[in-house]
């Protein structure tokens, strides 16, 4: 007789029946309620400080089931699925009130690791709207759900439209609907359909399970012709391409490959480069003359390379080889750029060491959310003048941070930028210099 692992026999956690009271925003959005029967605190999506209300509670986790005060700093959220859409948390708070609670995101992770920082106002980076959005399409029977997930669930709420979203991509989810209900079947019945607003149009980008047919195909082909999109790609095959689907960093053109990483709007990419093009400026003064360059540390498509590079030859580091061979491939046909070095390497596992630092001008970290603790130690004892930090995460932004500080570094004015509104996610940014 197989037997059942503690995991699987472990009864589930009693739900409970509460009122409680909202004490404050937390880091992901949620609110921080104070359990009434001592126990810990207790996260509740869709309570705003002050208010009260019912909730079912299991664990440190809260539904809440009645909203029984309403703060003054409420108001009605513009999407009409904002209450359940997880794409969105905090539509609901008014906007004074949250923006202060999302630059002291920053303030508080810096303080937890005893660094006190200049943090600049909370730069407002919505746009025009966020030009690259995933939606979840599911089959159900006849039904099509294709939405985002639920706030911490994998249930999809389904969408006729998205209003953060920008408005070439609105103006797209009706022909979306049509190419997963075309795709997905009862036995292939999920789909993620990603979807990036570039120059030349839409790239639309789809993973699923299951061989392509040949109706897929011709589906897919005919969507594009007529919604002008700019590319399609299913799985691992191009299914048509109209156009290149390039965007521009700087000077460059750079066509990113499907799916690939871009920042989530335009404007939020033009204050974080705004930021990193100051500091090239400043170290390329400072610099002496024997400096070989910059170094772009996981650079991506090349956001920031492609741009520094009209003023300074760049090493352009990233882990993935399909972001990098397009950045080589701009950079080698734009004229008027310094030259551009790549270097395939993943940063976690073997970050660039002292010596292969040495020498450098300056340079930019841009990691994953998990931060880059390996690579700012390197950083840390190599003397180079000027680091430029960004991150999606002001946790190990903070901790990276203290990691350059207690090295000698000098922080400066740390920018927070916002292009998730209405969400717990926040950009930021500083300039470290030593010497």
């Amino acid at each position: 007789m197989k037997r059942r692992s503690r995991s699987s026999s472990r009864p589930p956690t009693p739900q409970r029946e509460l009122t409680v009271t909202a004490r404050a925003i937390g880091a992901r959005g949620d609110s921080l309620c104070p359990d009434p029967d001592g126990g810990a605190v207790i996260f509740v999506p869709g309570l705003l400080p002050g208010e009260t209300g019912k909730i079912a509670a299991s664990g440190e986790r809260g539904q809440l089931t009645e909203r029984l005060t309403t703060s003054d700093e409420r108001i009605a959220p513009f999407c009409s699925v904002a209450q359940m859409c997880g794409g969105c948390s905090l539509q609901h708070w008014q906007g004074d009130a949250y923006r202060a609670w999302k630059r002291s995101l920053v303030v508080d992770a810096l303080e937890r690791e005893g660094l006190a920082a200049d943090v600049l106002p909370l730069v407002d980076a919505g746009g025009s709207g966020r030009r690259r959005i995933s939606l979840h399409a599911r089959k159900m029977g006849h039904r099509l759900l294709m939405g985002f997930a639920e706030r911490a669930s994998e249930r999809i709420v389904d969408i006729e439209d998205c209003p953060v979203a920008e408005p070439r991509i609105r103006a797209a989810i009706p022909a979306l609907r049509e190419l997963a209900t075309a795709l997905l079947t009862p036995k292939v019945d999920t789909a993620t359909i990603s979807v990036t607003a570039t120059q030349a149009g839409l790239d639309v980008f789809v993973t699923r399970k299951g061989q392509l047919t040949l109706d897929d195909r011709l589906t897919g082909g005919e969507l594009l012709a007529r919604e002008n999109w700019a590319r399609l790609t299913i799985g691992h095959e191009l299914i048509a391409e109209a156009a290149a689907p390039v965007v521009s960093f700087g000077k460059a053109k750079v066509a990113a490959p499907p799916g690939g990483f871009l920042q989530a709007t335009d404007a939020g990419e033009a204050a974080l480069a705004g930021v990193v093009m100051d500091a090239l400026a400043m170290a390329l003064k400072r610099a002496p003359k024997p400096a070989r360059g910059v170094i772009d540390l996981y650079a991506g498509s090349g956001a920031f390379a492609l741009r520094m590079a009209s003023m300074s030859p760049v090493k352009a580091v990233e882990g993935e080889a399909a972001p990098l061979a397009a950045l080589d491939h701009a950079a080698r046909h734009t004229p008027g750029l310094k030259p551009v070095e790549i270097l395939q390497r993943d940063l976690a596992l073997e970050p660039l060491s002292i010596r292969e630092l040495e020498g450098a001008a300056m340079v930019v970290v841009d990691p994953p959310r998990a931060g880059a603790r390996a690579q700012m130690e390197q950083l840390a004892g190599s003397g180079v003048p000027v680091i430029v930090s960004i991150s999606c995460n002001p946790s190990t932004f903070a901790r990276d941070a203290a990691i350059l500080v207690r090295a000698g570094y000098a922080m400066g004015q740390v920018t927070p930028v916002d292009q998730f509104v209405h969400t717990a996610h926040l950009e930021c940014a500083a300039v470290f210099t030593k010497g």
